[in-house]
């Protein structure tokens, strides 16, 4: 059987994705299911299908041709919500040097997704370009769909049970992780208080290819369906040992559920799933050893649990003059973004941290800090779809102080706080009740920096039923004009119960043409721009 016949199985979610007429669709897709023979077929599915593309990134562009690629920051299907990491608090604005004005660099083209603008999917030159992470999200969860059908209509030998256990506990495990990001996307945050009726995003778990339109599921439906799989990814992946950590496990399944049922409140649950976890064999890095240079989110690192998918932090935090074009001279890179100087005054002097994720720009004109938490180029790990084992100490804490089960709280976080200070400069957390909540939601932050987690936290925080919290947003418009770096003002997104469209991104305007008004978005406010300080 040709691998290519294997993946005509992944169909796309048609009435979701497509502006094709209905009809059209499904004369092209109706016969997918002919193509799967055996589990065989199905793990190769899984892996062209459901894992994203990784690798080295200069495999992908090189010096010369890395500009190029910005033209709009979605044209490359493998680059999944690279503006994940431009909406929050933890970014600024980054001009130095000799950058292009033209829309060709990822600050100009993700001129509206940093200002929180109406149309988000817009350049600095008002140029339209889609949102293609709608479409191929859909396609893998299509992919997933069927895998999981397929696996209860085929013959399976009996040397072939634990092959097919492990890949449906790999696609359910997938199938979460997409639902996850899209409801975060594209959904309102969670809220324990009325998810039983709030719209968050379409749901489909058949394979079947059904006539109908689809509208917003509600976000009780869409994250029961993720606690769902991800308890059956568990079950499936037990005693399953990968030869990567390119593909997932029973660690990242209970890290994942930890997660989801933090979002939900259950917190109960985010403990359990957390120490389930832990008895996996994952270790804490203790920084206190690291020399210059070294890296804990790396594949190597004993605190990497899984990872897929590209890293980008290069292209978003450039160096200040790093690499070039013939005809356009040096600092082809330095137009783009950096640590916000509020994320870098949230850590101790004595962080290790510091110097373990950021450098300073040396040739910068202003102050300035790159995320370096991944070595430059190496792309072993990614910015977003990592699992790491920080995390699953930050899940448990947290749902141990919304619990106020205090003492066990602080001492799950100091855990993981006592190595990443020398020892003579290690504080044990001494707070209780809120203020635990919020130390401990402030560890997260520093220690999930650039890992696509911030934006999603800073929704949930807003919502959350214990100890409700929510920021204004504050980002600076950099202004470059005849080689000269100014700041013209900035832009501020309210808080959320202020401005709740602006934390919700719209779905393409293909799906909700395609779907009759079934989907909708709610109006984004415009915003301009305001005085620094004012």
């Amino acid at each position: 059987m040709k691998l290519k016949n294997i993946y005509q199985i992944a169909i796309l979610c048609g009435l979701l994705v497509t502006s094709a007429a209905c009809g059209d669709f499904l004369e092209e897709y109706s016969q997918n299911q002919a193509y799967v023979e055996n589990v065989t077929n199905l793990d190769e599915l899984l892996i062209g299908e459901g894992y994203f593309e990784g690798g080295l990134t200069s495999q992908y562009f090189s010096n010369d041709q890395a500009s190029a690629y910005w033209t709009n920051i979605s044209n490359t299907a493998s680059w999944f919500f690279p503006y994940i990491h431009l909406m929050d608090d933890d970014v600024e604005e980054f001009v130095n040097g000799i950058p292009a004005e033209t829309s060709n660099y990822i600050r100009l083209n993700a001129y509206n997704i940093y200002r929180w603008q109406p149309d988000p999917f817009r350049n600095v030159e008002n140029n339209e370009f889609i949102d293609k992470n709608w479409a191929e999200m859909w396609s893998r969860i299509a992919a997933m769909n069927s895998i999981i059908y397929q696996l209860t209509q085929i013959d399976i030998d009996k040397d072939e049970e634990a092959t097919a256990l492990r890949v449906e506990g790999e696609a359910r495990f997938l199938r979460a992780q997409f639902y996850f990001w899209m409801a975060n996307i594209y959904g309102q945050p969670y809220c324990k208080a009325t998810a039983a009726t709030d719209p968050c995003i379409p749901l489909k778990t058949s394979e079947d290819i059904e006539d109908i339109y689809f509208s917003r599921a509600t976000a009780e439906k869409v994250y029961g369906q993720m606690v769902e799989d991800l308890t059956r990814a568990t079950e499936c992946l037990r005693g399953v040992r990968q030869i990567t950590k390119y593909r997932t496990n029973q660690a990242a399944a209970f890290t994942l559920l930890s997660r989801v049922h933090l979002y939900m409140e259950n917190y109960e649950a985010a403990v359990a799933a957390a120490d389930s976890a832990l008895t996996l064999g994952y270790k804490l890095e203790d920084m206190r050893s690291f020399q210059e240079g070294d890296k804990v989110v790396e594949l190597k690192s004993t605190e990497t649990i899984f990872t897929h998918g590209l890293y980008l932090m290069h292209f978003l935090h450039p160096d200040a003059l790093q690499g070039s074009v013939p005809g356009m001279g040096w600092g082809v890179y330095c137009s783009g973004y950096t640590s916000s100087m509020d994320l870098i005054g949230s850590y101790d002097e004595h962080d290790l941290r510091l110097k373990t994720f950021f450098t300073q720009r040396p040739k910068a004109t202003v102050t300035s800090y790159r995320c370096v938490k991944s070595a430059d180029w190496a792309n072993e790990v990614s910015d977003k779809f990592a699992i790491r084992l920080p995390e699953v100490y930050l899940n448990k804490a947290e749902a141990l102080a919304c619990l106020r089960r205090n003492e066990e709280a602080r001492t799950t976080i100091d855990e993981l706080r006592a190595l990443r200070f020398e020892k003579a400069n290690f504080k044990p957390l001494d707070k209780s009740g809120d203020e635990l909540i919020d130390a401990i939601r402030d560890e997260r932050r520093r220690e999930l920096c650039f890992e696509g987690h911030r934006w999603f936290d800073l929704r949930r925080y807003a919502v959350n039923s214990v100890h409700p919290f929510e920021k204004e947003i504050r980002h600076k418009s950099i202004l470059y004009t005849n080689k000269t770096v100014t700041t013209e003002g900035e832009y501020v997104l309210q808080p959320y119960s202020q401005d709740k469209a602006a934390y919700v991104l719209p779905i393409p305007d293909d799906a909700i043409d395609f779907n009759k008004g079934n989907l909708s978005n709610e109006v984004r406010p415009a915003r301009t721009l305001q005085s620094i300080n004012n």
